[in-house]
């Protein structure tokens, strides 16, 4: 697996134990290896969020920029310390639509 996702076996050897996690780049050869996506449909919205990110491939810094608001925003979003609200929804919701 570590070739198909360009990263080195003792990586893979690490996440399967959970002794380190995927960064956001491997996320779509991860699930592409799979063939499925490990969403848990319990999730709550801000665990969702972090993982169409990530599934995405994009920092947050990177849907920050994409989504023209603070990576601190996204930040809190993600950890379910706010939601958003207003135009900012609308700017997601449009951002999710394109991106998937």
């Amino acid at each position: 697996m570590g070739q198909r996702i360009h990263t080195t076996e003792c990586c893979v050897y690490l996440w399967e134990r959970g002794k380190a996690t995927p960064t956001f780049p491997y996320w779509p050869k991860i699930v592409e290896f799979l063939g499925y996506s490990p969403y848990d449909p319990d999730w709550t919205p801000g665990e969702r969020l972090t993982w169409i990110r990530r599934y995405r491939g994009l920092s947050q810094e990177v849907m920050a920029r994409r989504l023209r608001i603070d990576p601190g925003t996204l930040a809190r979003w993600e950890h379910g310390e706010r939601e958003p609200r207003g135009r900012f929804l609308t700017r997601l919701v449009s951002f999710l639509k394109v991106t998937f």
